[in-house]
């Protein structure tokens, strides 16, 4: 049988396995002696290995940090490796659907994980059957690798490279078409300061879950502040701010837009949103104030770094951004976790020297949390070049490879690049409400995987 003609006539049947797998709220949990990422993502894990065993693939868990499905015979072979961990999904009311209910709105599934990337890296696993049932010669080697700590760490993959040789070739569907021939670099960071909170006029202060999403609410509790004062400063806040504030006694909440911290220029923070009111109700007394206000001036709304003394333009693969993604105030100590995306043309010892000399000057400590380099392919490369035709000769769409802000697996697996699964002009709102992605694009993506494990499978001898 016809390749496309094949996954048309098995879609339902990947749709099926990919909302069973959406149906488990696989967000990043406590550890246990056997489910290191909680039991939720230990429970995805074996359901979408059990999934590709029923499928007739050899599978492997490795002590459900990681787990792959296997076909073929040799010492190399090709790779897709996707990731089923999600992000949390936010306020329920937010979202037109139940976020892990798995509903298909017209020609859409709306769910978390749907195309941040459950549905991508199911697909592409019944991709590999399609292959597999109508090339009967076909006998490469090839995985399909399923990560659970993609969304907070990346230690799934360092696991897996402990276990395991790296494939030949591999991709991940988990950035857009075409090829994704660089991704920036990512660089976590924190700035902090012991306070008072005896001689504060703040009780409590929170706002965001990660750092690589961009906050859409902040709650502030706040003492010895009239109603007046506090409604004088939002209405000040939101003359220039596209945050808006609600009062509840002594507790304001900031309500902002979420968004991927890639590119936080699409949502609107609330954690910088709730800094801005506070710069302007606490007074220079404050054990706060100092905090307050190097981060209402140095970062401020903004997300380019330049009052950091790090801005970092790059017109091909784009410019660096930074996102602040969560505060807290946890043992006297209050903090502000940012996520920085950068281009090659600048490097992590810059990085490190402008942040902590910011930090330096404002009187307050800085303190690095993660790094992942840049990832860069030249376009002409095997890889890159094989994908590329492949995305022409099914779609038809003649377009140069990619840079992406967001990260993937291919910055920690060798060999790796991100390959779709949407096409430029389809959003999805990965890490927002309604997170979605269109079957037909989803169907179309299959065909192209498959070929492509066609073709990246013939450049092992």
């Amino acid at each position: 049988m016809e390749l496309k003609k094949y996954i048309d006539e098995h879609f339902n049947e990947t749709l099926n396995s990919i909302i069973k797998l959406i149906q488990i709220r696989t967000v990043k949990g406590a550890a246990t002696n056997d489910a290191p990422y909680g039991i939720e993502l230990k429970k995805g894990l074996n359901e979408v290995l059990e999934i590709a065993k029923s499928l007739g693939f050899k599978v492997k868990n490795l002590d459900n940090y990681v787990g792959y499905a296997e076909y073929g015979e040799g010492k190399d072979y090709v790779a897709i490796l996707g990731h089923i961990d999600v992000v949390p999904e936010g306020d329920h009311e937010n979202w037109s659907v139940p976020p892990y209910a798995g509903k298909i709105v017209g020609d859409e599934l709306v769910a978390r994980g749907a195309i941040d990337n459950k549905g991508p890296i199911v697909s592409a696993l019944y991709a590999l059957k399609a292959v597999v049932d109508t090339e009967p010669n076909f006998n490469k080697r090839v995985r399909v690798i399923f990560g659970t700590n993609e969304e907070s760490g990346d230690e799934d993959i360092k696991y897996y490279l402990s276990k395991e040789q790296p494939p030949k070739y591999a991709f991940t569907p988990d950035g857009r078409f075409p090829v994704i021939f660089s991704e920036k670099g990512i660089y976590t960071f924190s700035f902090r300061k012991k306070l008072d909170l005896s001689s504060s006029k703040i009780v409590e202060l929170k706002s965001g879950t990660r750092s690589n999403i961009v906050p859409e609410t902040a709650i502030l509790k706040v003492k010895n502040i009239s109603q007046e004062q506090l409604k004088t400063a939002i209405s000040k806040v939101e003359s220039y701010s596209h945050n808006r504030f609600e009062i509840d006694g002594d507790i304001v909440k900031c309500i902002g837009k979420s968004a991927h911290a890639s590119s936080p220029q699409k949502g609107v923070n609330a954690l910088l949103g709730i800094y801005q009111l506070l710069d302007l109700i606490l007074d220079e007394s404050d054990s706060a104030k100092e905090f307050v206000r190097f981060i209402a001036k140095k970062v401020g709304e903004t997300y380019d770094g330049a009052n950091l003394g790090i801005k970092t333009v790059n017109d091909e693969v784009g410019d660096l951004t930074i996102s602040a993604g969560i505060t807290d105030i946890i043992n006297n100590e209050i903090f502000v976790k940012f996520n920085i995306r950068y281009p090659n043309t600048t490097d992590e010892k810059t990085l490190d020297s402008r942040l902590s000399e910011a930090g330096k000057n404002g009187n307050v400590v800085f303190f690095k949390e993660n790094h992942n380099p840049p990832l860069y392919f030249e376009k002409k490369s095997p890889l890159v070049k094989e994908l590329q035709e492949v995305y022409y000769e099914v779609t038809g769409r003649d377009e140069e490879p990619a840079a992406l802000g967001g990260g993937t697996y291919a910055k920690l697996m060798p060999n790796t690049v991100a390959f779709g699964p949407n096409f430029k002009e389809y959003k999805g709102n990965a890490h927002s409400f309604d997170e979605s992605i269109n079957l037909g694009m989803l169907k179309q993506g299959m065909e192209i995987y498959a070929r492509a494990i066609l073709r990246l499978s013939n450049l092992i001898k």
